[in-house]
């Protein structure tokens, strides 16, 4: 009798340490991630704080802006009344239209968001100039501080704008991350259930910037939209495709087996066989693109859950973009031109 007491209290005892520990354990997890849920809040929030807005752009750069203002990028700012966009937002469970422009889900690729002090965020506009050059706050009065089309040496200008976190035109491999990081859609669940495509099937850099989006007025002070020289065009789309690949190995790794993971992967090796394509196009030219190829193409990397090593391969696919960019100007790389598209994607605007 006194044994099953015994047994009994100190199965109850157990019980109890248990739902202790369970409890502190349930509290450490949710402190855990209430931290980095406001980890992503307070980065968001300092993301916001840097926009000024493109009426801060276009006193000089008027012909910019207008190009800008017949883009998609820009009529993005009516997304909210886009039947489509209606129909996802509500299967990921954004009741209204109007909260469209106010969920992270949808505002962190279509829109530009401000907030001035501790006053709600707001969106501002559509894809915009600090979109793809980033927040302005710090480096704008730097950028600013002389007339670079007179001539004068920018160098140490660019410096310290760049520093203080503006991405330059001739950054191709920086500004075109921006593309790629909405291009390619990096929330699953937003093509599982609300039915978004996993990607825009046909973005390729060179195509998007040689139409609607191409702006090159710097040398003509606004007068002219100029074609992007044939040198830069190399480059840009042997970038392009280096991007494309890791961003769809970081979407691969990702991913479950479902509609978003069989997109990834899908696009994982359609790209490594474009890639491939190239090094045997470059030849001695290849540069970083040939050690990258065979990093990803080791057998069995292309897989649901192999996480680590998609990871690692995605990230030596970025290393390689920038020393591909450092070591080239295009001069010697004419033997991809026939594959780059002969025409852009929508109309250039021209003054």
């Amino acid at each position: 009798m006194w044994d099953m007491k015994f047994r009994s209290d100190l199965f109850l005892r157990c019980l109890l340490r248990m739902s202790q520990l369970c409890a502190v354990g349930f509290a450490a997890s949710l402190s855990l991630w209430q931290g980095e849920a406001q980890d992503v809040e307070d980065q968001k929030r300092a993301q916001h704080q840097m926009i000024v807005g493109s009426k801060e752009c276009i006193e000089c750069h008027e012909s910019e802006v207008e190009a800008w203002h017949r883009t998609e990028h820009y009529f993005n700012k009516d997304l909210h009344k886009d039947e489509k966009a209606i129909e996802i937002a509500q299967k990921m469970g954004i009741t209204s239209p109007a909260m469209i422009q106010k969920s992270a889900l949808c505002t962190q690729c279509h829109f530009t968001v401000q907030q001035v002090g501790t006053a709600p965020a707001q969106v501002i506009s559509g894809v915009s100039c600090e979109s793809c050059h980033g927040g302005a706050k710090d480096w704008l009065d730097i950028h600013n501080a002389k007339d670079r089309r007179e001539g004068e040496d920018s160098s140490a200008q660019i410096a310290s704008a760049t520093e203080k976190g503006m991405l330059y035109p001739h950054e191709i491999d920086k500004v075109a991350a921006n593309c790629f990081s909405c291009h390619i859609v990096t929330n699953e669940d937003l093509v599982n259930i609300g039915g978004h495509p996993a990607g825009s099937d046909d973005f390729e850099l060179v195509s998007w910037l040689k139409g609607e989006v191409r702006h090159n007025f710097f040398d003509s002070k606004g007068a002219k939209n100029a074609e992007t020289p044939i040198e830069r065009q190399r480059v840009q789309f042997v970038i392009g495709k280096m991007l494309e690949m890791e961003y769809s190995l970081r979407g691969l790794a990702r991913a479950s087996k479902s509609d978003y993971g069989n997109a990834m992967g899908r696009r994982c090796v359609s790209t490594r066989k474009q890639i491939e394509a190239l090094v045997e196009l470059l030849g001695d030219n290849a540069g970083a693109l040939g050690p990258m190829l065979e990093k990803i193409s080791v057998p069995g990397l292309l897989k649901f859950g192999n996480t680590d090593a998609l990871q690692e391969a995605a990230d030596a696919v970025e290393a390689a973009a920038g020393e591909f960019e450092e070591a080239h100007d295009g001069s010697q790389l004419g033997s991809v031109d026939p594959i780059i598209p002969d025409s852009g994607k929508g109309d250039v605007y021209q003054p």
